[in-house]
C-alpha cells in the first residue's frame, strides 16, 4: 500500500514558560513575518499557528498594517489560525472557560477570514472526557493532539474520539509528538523517519508535522520534501495540511475503532499528573476569578441588562481574555520561571480587581434606583436561577448595636458573630475623633430565602428588639470545644477533630489530619524523597475557642506545624520550622456540610502538604467533576504495577485532577469533599479509602532530571537547572474546603451544594457611614434616569430535575440571554424539567455553545421544558424577551 506522508508545517507558541509573553513576544513579531513572506512568496503553500489567536491578537496590536495581508492569507486557506483563543489546559479549568475561549478564538478567527475548525491540542497535559461533546458544540468535527493516549486503551493513531453522549470526533494522535517532523529538515535519510511514524496507523494518510517551540519558518522545506521522495517508491511526501489530512482519511471509508473517556496516561509523553498542586497560590486565585466571572458578573450583568443597564460584553471579555492567557498550559499549571509567574500573578491581580469591581458597581447601582430606597436597607442579589434558601453571612455598617431585619414582612432572627467600633472622622495625630463619629462594623449570620436569578432587600430597624426563634432559656447548654447542627455534632478533644453524623449515629474519630511529606520534585510533578520523612498532624498543640451561634457556629483552632525546614532536616530526622495555621470549622443550621477555613502561613520548603478526610469508605474508585460532567476513576491505576517494564515516562499515580469536589460512597455512606482553588487529590488507605486533598507543594526548581516518579530527562529545560525560589511558596496561604457527609449524594444534588457553598452571595447596604466597605465605595454613583423594581427574578430554574445549571449570560452575537444546563451522570435521563420566565418570552429555542440560531424551532412559551437528557448531555436554550 502506498502511503501518503502529509507534512504540515506549523509552529507552537508557548504563550509563556520559562521565558515570559513579553519575551517571546518579541520573536513573534518577526516569525510572523517570516511565515507572511513565505507564504507569499510560495516557499510555503500552507502553515498553522498554533490554533490559538491571542498570539495573531498581539502581533496586530503593533503590526495593524498587516491585517489584510493576513486576513487574505486566512482567507486563501495558507494561513491556519484558532480555534481557540489560548491553547487551554483542560484539567483544572472549568467547562465555561474553555467555552469562552473557544467563542473568543472563533470569533476572532472568523472575523480575519475564518477560524479554523479542528481541535487542535499539540501539548496539553492530557485530554478531558468532555472535550468531543464540547468540540462538537462549535460544529468541530475533528482533532488532533499529542499526549494522554496510551497502548492499554488503543494502539492505532487514528480513531473516533466520544462522549457519552454521542458526541464523535475523527481523531489523529500525533504519538510522536508536533517536533516529530524536524527530522525531515535535520536529517537526510528517511528510512528512520517513516518506521517511526508509520507505527500504529491505519491509514495510508500520515500525518507529519514539521515545527517546534517557537521554532522559525523551515524555508527549505519544499527542497527537503522533494530529497526525501527521491529515496522512496512506494510512500511519497506532500506538503499538506489537516484539512487534507482528515479528507484523505475520510475517503478510505475505513473502519476505526471507538474510544471514550479522558486521556490521561502517560505511556509515549509525559503528563505530569501532580502538576495541579503546583503554584496553588495560582490555582486559588484563578478559581475565584472563574466563580466571579461565570456564577456572578455574567448573570448579574444579564439581570442588570433587562432592568435597562447595557450589558457590556467588550468589558467581559476584556477579564476573560486576561484569565484565559493565565489557562494556557503552562500558565496554569505553573511549570515556569518566577518571572513568568510574576507576569501570571500580575494578570490573576488585574482580573480579580476587575471583576469584583463590576460586582461592586452593578450591585450598587441597581440598589440605588431602587423604587423605595431607604436608609441601612441591604439589597441582596441571587446569581443563580433556583431559589437558595440558606444561611449568609452580612457585614452592616450602623450607628448603634441594637437593630431588628425585616425581610418583607417577616422579621428574621440572627447571629451576630463580631462587632467592631470604627469613626468615620478624618484622621488626625493628636486630635480624637468626635463622639457622633463613631459607628459600628457588625458581622452577622442570619437565614434568608432569595427567589432565582433577582435581587430582595432587607429592611434594617434600629432600635428595635431583634426576633430569636430560640428564646434563651430554651438553647442548649454548651459544650466546651464542641459545634453541632442538626446534621453533624464536631468536638475537637485532645487536639483531635471528632465528627458525629447524627443520621447515621455514625462517629468519625479523626476526621481531619494534616499530613507534611518531603517533596523532591519541581514545578511539573510532586516525586517522594529517597529518605522521606512523613508526619502526620492533629491540632494538640493548638489552642481552641468557640463561637456558637443559633444559625452559625465556629471553631477556630490556632497552633504550630513543627516541620523539617527543608530536604536536609528531614533527612537528618530534624525539624525546626514552625508553621503557623488558623484553622476554623463551622456548622450551618439547614446545611449539611462541615465547612473548614485552614490558613497556614508556610515556612519550610521542598515539602507538600495535604488534609486527610478519614470517611472510612469501602470503594475502589472515586468520583470527581469534569469541565460537563463527573468522572469515576480507579484507586489504583491499572498500569501502576508495571509501568517501568513497559517504559511509561512517568509513574501512573493515583493521584488525580478536580475541578471543585471529590467524592467516595459505598452501599453505607458518601463523602464529598468540596473545595475553592484545590485542584488534586488521591484516595488512600487498604481496605477503608478516605481521601487525601493537597493543600500545596513548595519546591524550588522548574525541572529536574531522574525523579524517583519520572525518570530520564528534566521536565521544561532538559539542559539547566532553572531556580524557581517563589514556588517554594514561602508565605501565607488560604485554603477552604466543605465536606458532606451522608448516606447518599446524587451528582446533580453535588452539584448544587457546591454552588451553595462556593458561589457568595453579592449585597449592598443604603448607608453612608462607612464609605469603604468596598473600593468603589468612595465615589460618588448618579442612580439611573428611572427607577428599578424594589425587588426582581428574572428566570426559575427551581424545577429543573436531576441538571446542573452552567451557564447564565448574554448570548454574543444576539439580543437574548443564554442558559446552559447539563446531566452530570452515564445515564440518561427522562425529563430535565422545566424552568419559568417572569418576564414576557418574544422567542426561546435550543443551540449550542456556538449560539447560532435556527428560527425553524422557535417557540413562545413562558415556561421551557428541558426535556430527555442524553448520559453527560449538554443543552444550551437561548431567550429573547420583548
Amino acid at each position: 500500500m502506498k502511503t501518503k506522508i502529509h507534512v504540515i508545517a506549523h509552529t507552537h507558541w508557548d504563550y509563556e514558560w520559562y521565558f515570559t509573553s513579553s519575551e517571546s513576544f518579541i520573536q513573534l513579531c518577526y516569525h510572523v513575518d517570516e511565515v507572511i513572506k513565505a507564504l507569499e512568496d510560495g516557499v510555503l503553500d500552507y502553515y498553522m499557528l498554533d490554533g490559538q489567536m491571542s498570539i495573531v491578537e498581539d502581533y496586530l496590536e503593533v503590526h495593524p498594517d498587516k491585517q489584510q495581508t493576513l486576513q487574505s492569507l486566512i482567507a486563501a486557506g495558507k494561513l491556519k489560525v484558532g480555534p481557540w483563543y489560548t491553547q487551554s489546559d483542560q484539567m483544572i479549568i472549568r467547562g465555561e472557560s474553555l467555552v469562552r475561549n473557544l467563542q473568543l478564538g472563533i470569533e476572532s478567527g472568523d472575523a480575519l477570514g475564518g477560524a479554523d475548525r479542528l481541535g487542535y491540542i499539540p501539548d496539553a497535559f492530557g485530554q478531558s472526557i468532555d472535550m468531543p461533546k464540547i468540540f462538537s458544540q462549535f460544529a468541530i468535527d475533528k482533532a488532533v493532539f499529542w499526549r494522554g493516549l496510551s497502548s492499554d486503551q488503543l494502539n492505532t493513531r487514528e480513531f473516533y474520539w466520544q462522549s457519552e453522549d454521542g458526541s464523535n470526533l475523527l481523531t489523529y494522535n500525533i504519538k510522536d509528538g508536533y517536533f516529530v517532523g524536524v527530522q525531515l529538515i535535520e536529517v537526510d535519510y528517511a528510512k528512520p523517519l517513516l518506521e517511526q511514524i508509520k507505527q500504529n496507523t491505519t491509514s495510508s494518510h500520515i500525518a507529519l508535522p514539521v515545527g517546534g517551540d517557537q521554532r522559525y519558518v523551515d524555508f527549505n522545506l519544499k527542497e527537503r520534501i522533494a530529497h526525501y521522495n527521491e529515496q522512496l517508491t512506494d510512500d511519497h511526501f506532500i506538503e499538506s495540511n489537516y484539512d487534507h489530512l482528515f479528507a484523505a482519511m475520510e475517503n478510505e471509508a475505513r473502519t476505526l475503532p471507538t474510544v471514550q473517556g479522558e486521556l490521561l496516561n502517560a505511556e509515549v509523553s509525559k503528563i505530569h499528573r501532580s502538576i495541579y498542586s503546583s503554584r496553588y497560590d495560582h490555582k486559588y486565585l484563578n478559581d475565584k476569578i472563574e466563580r466571579r466571572l461565570i456564577f456572578q458578573i455574567e448573570p448579574l450583568m444579564s439581570l442588570a441588562d433587562q432592568l435597562g443597564i447595557p450589558y457590556k460584553q467588550a468589558l467581559i471579555d476584556k477579564i476573560w481574555k486576561l484569565t484565559l492567557r493565565n489557562h494556557a498550559h503552562d500558565s496554569a499549571g505553573g511549570c515556569n520561571s518566577d518571572k513568568t509567574n510574576q507576569a501570571i500573578l500580575q494578570r490573576f491581580i488585574e482580573a480579580d480587581q476587575l471583576s469584583y469591581s463590576v460586582v461592586d458597581y452593578l450591585t450598587r447601582k441597581i440598589s440605588e434606583s431602587r423604587k423605595n430606597v431607604k436608609n441601612n436597607q441591604v439589597t441582596i442579589f441571587n446569581t443563580l436561577p433556583i431559589i437558595r434558601e440558606q444561611v449568609i453571612t452580612i457585614a452592616l455598617s450602623l450607628p448603634v448595636t441594637s437593630f431588628s431585619i425585616y425581610h418583607g414582612e417577616q422579621k428574621l432572627d440572627y447571629d451576630i458573630r463580631n462587632i467592631t467600633k470604627h469613626s468615620n472622622a478624618p484622621i488626625r495625630k493628636t486630635i480624637d475623633p468626635a463622639p457622633a463619629s463613631y459607628y459600628y462594623e457588625i458581622e452577622i449570620a442570619l437565614p434568608v430565602k432569595l427567589q432565582p436569578l433577582g435581587y430582595e432587600v432587607l429592611d434594617i430597624v434600629l432600635e428595635e428588639d431583634r426576633l430569636e426563634t430560640v428564646p434563651a432559656s430554651e438553647k442548649q447548654e454548651v459544650t466546651p470545644n464542641t459545634i453541632e447542627n442538626e446534621y453533624y455534632q464536631v468536638q475537637v478533644k485532645n487536639g483531635s477533630v471528632h465528627v458525629l453524623d447524627k443520621e447515621s449515629n455514625t462517629l468519625y474519630p479523626d476526621f481531619l489530619l494534616v499530613e507534611d511529606a518531603g517533596d523532591d520534585g519541581d514545578n511539573y510533578d510532586y516525586s517522594q524523597p529517597e529518605n522521606d520523612w512523613k508526619l502526620q498532624f492533629k491540632f494538640d498543640t493548638a489552642s481552641v475557642s468557640s463561637n456558637p451561634g443559633t444559625w452559625k457556629s465556629t471553631l477556630k483552632l490556632n497552633g504550630n506545624f513543627v516541620v523539617p525546614k527543608n530536604q536536609h532536616e528531614r533527612e537528618q530526622g530534624t525539624a525546626t520550622a514552625l508553621i503557623p495555621y488558623t484553622c476554623t470549622i463551622g456548622l450551618e443550621a439547614h446545611k449539611q456540610a462541615v465547612d473548614i477555613h485552614l490558613k497556614i502561613n508556610n515556612q519550610a520548603m521542598d515539602h507538600r502538604m495535604r488534609l486527610l478526610i478519614n470517611g472510612g469508605v469501602n470503594t475502589e474508585e472515586s468520583i470527581a467533576d469534569t469541565p460537563f460532567g463527573t468522572i469515576s476513576r480507579p484507586v489504583t491505576d491499572p498500569n501502576f504495577k508495571h509501568w517501568q517494564e513497559k517504559g511509561w515516562k512517568e509513574e501512573p499515580t493515583g493521584i488525580y485532577p478536580m475541578l471543585s469536589f471529590v467524592q467516595l460512597h459505598d452501599q453505607q455512606k458518601s463523602v464529598t469533599a468540596f473545595t475553592k482553588g484545590i485542584k488534586e487529590y488521591e484516595i488512600i488507605g487498604s481496605k477503608e479509602k478516605d481521601i487525601a486533598l493537597t493543600l500545596f507543594r513548595a519546591v524550588g526548581y522548574l525541572g529536574k532530571p531522574d525523579l524517583k516518579r519520572r525518570p530520564g530527562v528534566a521536565s521544561g529545560n532538559q539542559f539547566k537547572y532553572i531556580e524557581t525560589p517563589d514556588s517554594q511558596l514561602l508565605k501565607s496561604l488560604t485554603f477552604k474546603v466543605s465536606i458532606r457527609i451522608g448516606r447518599t449524594c446524587h451528582e446533580a444534588c453535588a452539584f448544587a451544594d457546591y454552588q451553595k457553598y462556593a458561589i457568595s452571595i453579592p449585597y449592598y447596604q443604603q448607608q453612608s457611614l462607612n464609605q469603604f466597605t468596598n473600593t468603589l465605595k468612595y465615589f460618588v454613583m448618579q442612580p439611573l434616569p428611572f427607577q428599578v423594581p424594589e425587588t426582581y427574578s428574572l428566570v426559575d430554574a427551581t424545577n429543573v430535575k436531576q441538571v446542573v445549571f452552567s451557564s447564565c449570560k448574554k448570548a454574543r452575537q444576539s439580543k437574548g440571554m443564554i442558559l446552559r444546563f447539563f446531566n452530570p451522570t452515564n445515564q440518561a435521563l427522562e425529563d430535565g424539567g422545566e424552568l419559568t420566565c417572569k418576564e414576557n418570552v418574544r422567542f426561546w429555542q435550543f443551540t449550542t455553545m456556538e449560539e447560532k440560531l435556527d428560527k425553524s424551532n422557535q417557540k413562545s412559551s413562558q415556561t421551557i421544558h428541558l426535556g430527555s437528557f442524553k448520559p453527560k448531555e449538554v443543552k444550551t436554550i437561548y431567550i429573547e424577551f420583548k
